[in-house]
């Protein structure tokens, strides 16, 4: 791009602080100044091209900060040519790279103020604009300004609009700027960096690309050259999370390399959902029980997960008796479970396939209303799910007559064995 300046720069190396023409440099800084402290601008601004003209650039700072604020107003209010305006943006901009030649010690702040007035006042067309909101936030380290951050994402969205870039180019932003605005939001989380980020997501969301299969047509190779790189595998999870993709091999890999480097409660818990998902039942249960292990679980959130696993192991691994023993612990750790436990336990019973002679058969029923009854008394909510359990155990209860042949009646004790499972419970009859 050619930049027509519509004012020259006089040389650093001309003679003293205000250069050779030192009269007419002061004069005009001075004329400028009194228009410009009265907000004045339209005419400050030829005093000040004056000036510029005149004064080398180390003569004052203040008149390359006042050209800006100057020069913003003319490019504002101007009506003319296409040309002109663009003239004039060229000369903002180039305030803003004379500024940070001539005061090392403010360069950061002047390629700032250059980069967002890119963004405000190229055409969304122009994608030189990326590349120096890239230098710009290199440039900064730690300490980016978060909006460069939102600016960034939105520019790649109105230029992929646009055909000007490839999705490709948009997911490589989020994937690289996403963590780093995460973490400045986590270090100061108030309600204008957390909108700053709502607005950084909804321009990666609006944009369409993010879709399965050009996430993982992108993520796939990146995880695969790098496995090991925290930062990029917990932004591959969230951006697959985000999209609905839980169901790609890749969302597994990378939850599976983001618990292996930093293992938690919740990532623990995720690969108990995902492996239970593919019907992996060893794995899951493994991932559930870590998960339940992790010292940052609650007790309320270990009874909750025991539970879970107890559902589980009943439902998907037929193994009743584990079933029972982890909804016990789960009431050993928070109480207000023990309804649902008792509720789950009393069904276990219920469906148990057990053998012998036609008690033995039967006396599963007894053990069943005796956790539903628990229930029941435990928690109202409970009540009708467990009477209509109740109801169906009754129809099974054996005849007082074949209790008697047996030298059982009402009320007697009687132990139960069944399917790996044993309970003392008491002798009911039909009435």
């Amino acid at each position: 791009m050619t930049v027509v300046m519509l004012f020259s720069v006089t040389s650093l190396f001309a003679q003293g602080k205000y250069g050779a023409d030192s009269a007419n440099c002061v004069k005009y800084l001075n004329f400028y100044r009194d228009y410009y402290r009265q907000n004045n601008y339209q005419d400050a601004a030829g005093l000040w091209r004056k000036a510029m003209e005149s004064c080398p650039p180390t003569a004052s700072q203040n008149m390359l900060i006042h050209g800006r604020q100057i020069m913003t107003y003319l490019i504002n209010t101007y009506q003319g040519a296409p040309e002109g305006r663009q003239a004039l943006v060229d000369s903002l901009l180039m305030i803003s790279d004379i500024r940070a030649q001539y005061y090392p010690s403010r360069k950061l702040v002047a390629m700032e103020n250059k980069a967002f007035d890119m963004v405000t006042y190229e055409p969304a067309d122009n994608k030189e604009v990326l590349s120096a909101l890239d230098e710009i936030i290199s440039m900064s380290g730690n300490e980016v300004n978060p909006d460069l951050l939102v600016a960034r994402m939105d520019r790649a969205r109105q230029l992929y609009e646009l055909n000007l870039v490839s999705d490709e180019e948009v997911l490589n932003t989020y994937s690289k700027y996403a963590p780093v605005l995460d973490e400045l939001v986590t270090n100061d989380p108030s309600d204008e960096n957390k909108q700053r980020q709502q607005v950084f997501d909804n321009a990666f969301i609006v944009s369409g690309v993010a879709n399965c299969n050009n996430l993982i047509k992108v993520f796939q190779p990146r995880f695969d050259a790098n496995p090991n790189d925290l930062a990029l595998v917990k932004s591959i999870a969230t951006l697959l999370s985000d999209a609905n993709c839980v169901d790609s091999t890749l969302f597994l890999q990378a939850v599976n390399a983001m618990h292996r480097m930093e293992p938690s409660f919740n990532s623990a818990r995720l690969l108990y959902r995902l492996h239970a998902s593919k019907d992996e039942h060893d794995l899951a249960i493994k991932f559930l029980q870590e998960a339940i292990d992790d010292t940052a679980s609650t007790a309320k959130d270990d009874a909750d997960m025991l539970m879970e696993m107890a559902s589980y192991q009943f439902k998907n691994m037929n193994s009743p008796a584990a079933a029972i023993a982890s909804a016990k612990k789960a009431v050993e750790l928070d109480e207000s479970v023990a309804g649902k436990a008792n509720l789950l336990i009393g069904t276990i019973w219920y469906n148990a396939p057990c053998s012998g002679n036609e008690i033995e058969q039967r006396a599963k029923f007894w053990v069943a209303t005796d956790y539903l009854q628990k229930a029941k008394n435990q928690d109202s909510s409970l009540a009708a799910e467990a009477d209509e359990l109740i109801r169906n155990c009754r129809i099974y209860y054996p005849s007082t007559e074949d209790a008697f042949m047996y030298d059982l009646t009402d009320g007697n004790s009687y132990t139960v064995s069944c399917s790996g499972m044993s309970a003392t419970t008491t002798v009911r009859t039909q009435k």
